[in-house]
């Protein structure tokens, strides 16, 4: 059960803490994978297999620097910059 007073970076700071540690003792993805979808509502399904294996892949690419959310969003907010640009919505500075 988590912490009520936690912060969302203390939490996160736990879960890469926790890859950390994995990782030094030899504890592969798939053994966290497994581990982690006896905590779900239907623990040998698929979904639940994806979802585990999917939030493991997106931490450790996090914990390694990389930010897949935040260049998404970039990436969209520059999409509908674009899109409002070539409409000529976007009022144009003096």
């Amino acid at each position: 059960m988590s912490n009520p007073f936690e912060t969302q970076q203390t939490r996160a700071r736990k879960e890469f803490k926790a890859l950390g540690r994995a990782e030094k003792n030899d504890i592969s993805e798939a053994e966290i994978v497994h581990e982690m979808t006896k905590d779900m509502a239907n623990p040998h399904s698929a979904q639940s297999i994806l979802q585990a294996a999917a939030s493991v892949m997106y931490m450790t690419a996090v914990k390694g620097g990389e930010t897949p959310i935040t260049d998404a969003v970039n990436r969209c907010l520059d999409k509908k910059r674009e899109e409002k640009a070539s409409t000529g919505l976007v009022p144009n500075p003096a």
